[in-house]
């Protein structure tokens, strides 16, 4: 009798262990069963609606200029089937473009995004830039200005500057940081010796317009077309970042014209998940070069005095590399550094999953003969270890969203613990969900960093 419960222990045992394994494969299968969705052969494009991430909070600069190019083509049907903007804001613009970034290559999901597809991964922000993404088209040419309230005591850039001489890291420079606004807030601390700000992680135009009436910044940039729309509500330009003054803010000096010589000029490009069919990235830059040369964008483009280009291929590539070259010059104080958030993620969950391990193998009793449902320590021990270094190569492979693996991760170890009790399962499932969804907003939205 003995032996027939000692074999149908090590049965019990082998079925946990060959669920536990079907778990960890489905985890690590679930990309190649996303990827084998692949569009079917000769399948018509468009044949539903495309995806359009802008990266900001509605309101912001970028997407003013999405709902207008979205309004163009709907207006004049250049696309068969809706254009769909979705905003996805956070972590200077590195939230949206990942999402595009780990999208399916089927040319239904795109993204816009100005340089800061380059400033992010410069300053930190995100591990990847430009290279991540197949080039659709850039399209205008907008300058910055710096701005400051409307009842401002700064009435020129020398009297900002000379406060930030006077009293440095003092002045708050309301900023996306790791985004364009941030950097030419850099380009200035570099072109004025002596003068530092104190960075504030603010985020996009509304946001940092907001922060200035507030009193909660002193300065800030904006893009002419932000600085237009926002003027009447109490902004007030103290310089044109660029040699020449600019025709829609004529009254404004320039940047250099008051002995500082930052220039900025930025510009919109459109880009596609990385291996995107190569005929769908060109049906898509006709349908842009097509909504840019109607009426209606025309007019737009010209009430806030920008440049109406079109530039795609090895144009658009040679207009990011000079944002490249340009950014590359300008030097991150120790103060912006950012931490490295994989290692640190990495590093307490490695922590935390030899504290399970630990505390499998010194507190977990071996199974009873009335009860085959919990594993040995053994196992345990096992099938932690297991699981914890599964979810740290998945992580670094950056091959799954932080919150799809952290929760599967948490599944399985949790189940593991609790066997086959389905109360124990409906537990671990509220902690999943938790601890994936609770570290992601702390990381993105609290300290507006990244995760993978």
């Amino acid at each position: 009798m003995r032996r027939r419960k000692d074999h149908d222990l090590r049965l019990e045992r082998v079925n946990f262990s060959a669920s536990s394994l079907l778990m960890l494969a489905a985890a690590l299968a679930l990309p190649g069963l996303a990827g084998c969705r692949g569009r079917l052969a000769g399948e018509p494009y468009p044949n539903r609606p495309i995806k359009l991430v802008v990266p900001f909070s509605p309101g912001g600069g970028t997407d003013t200029f999405a709902r207008v190019m979205k309004k163009a083509i709907e207006d004049n049907r250049l696309l068969p089937q809706p254009l769909v903007i979705i905003n996805v804001d956070g972590a200077g613009a590195t939230i949206g473009s990942r999402r595009v970034k780990n999208a399916r290559p089927d040319g239904y999901t795109i993204l816009l995004l100005h340089e800061a597809i380059v400033t992010a991964k410069y300053s930190g922000k995100a591990p990847y830039g430009p290279e991540a993404f197949e080039p659709i088209a850039g399209t205008g040419k907008m300058g910055l200005v710096f701005a400051v309230a409307e009842d401002s005591e700064f009435r020129t850039l020398h009297d900002l500057v000379e406060a930030a001489r006077e009293n440095p890291e003092t002045l708050v420079f309301a900023a996306n940081l790791g985004a364009p606004v941030h950097f030419v807030g850099l380009m200035l601390e570099q072109a004025c010796p002596g003068a530092t700000f104190r960075f504030a992680q603010t985020g996009g135009g509304t946001k940092r317009l907001h922060a200035l009436k507030g009193g909660h910044a002193q300065v800030s940039a904006f893009s002419i077309e932000e600085f237009v729309r926002y003027e009447s509500a109490g902004l007030r330009a103290i310089a044109y970042c660029a040699p020449e003054r600019h025709p829609a803010i004529p009254d404004v000096p320039t940047s250099h014209e008051q002995g500082v010589a930052v220039t900025h000029i930025n510009m919109q490009f459109w880009w596609a998940p990385k291996n995107t069919p190569p005929e769908r990235i060109e049906y898509l830059g006709d349908v842009l070069e097509r909504a840019m040369q109607t009426d209606a964008v025309q007019q737009r483009m010209a009430e806030i005095q920008s440049d109406p280009i079109v530039v795609r291929g090895a144009a658009m590539l040679a207009e990011v590399d000079a944002r490249r070259e340009a950014i590359a010059k300008v030097d991150l104080r120790k103060t912006q550094a950012l931490p490295n958030v994989p290692a640190i993620v990495g590093g307490l969950v490695l922590l935390v999953g030899c504290a399970v391990v630990w505390n499998a193998w010194s507190t977990a009793a071996v199974p009873r003969a009335d009860d085959t449902s919990l594993p040995s320590r053994n196992d345990l021990a096992a099938w932690c270890t297991l699981f914890t270094l599964a979810y740290l190569a998945i992580l670094t492979a950056g091959i799954l969203e932080f919150r799809l693996v952290t929760f599967l991760y948490v599944l399985a170890v949790g189940g593991t613990l609790t066997g086959r009790r389905w109360r124990g399962w409906l537990a671990v499932g509220g902690v999943a969900v938790i601890m994936s969804c609770g570290v992601h907003f702390l990381f993105s939205r609290v300290f507006g960093l990244v995760l993978p």
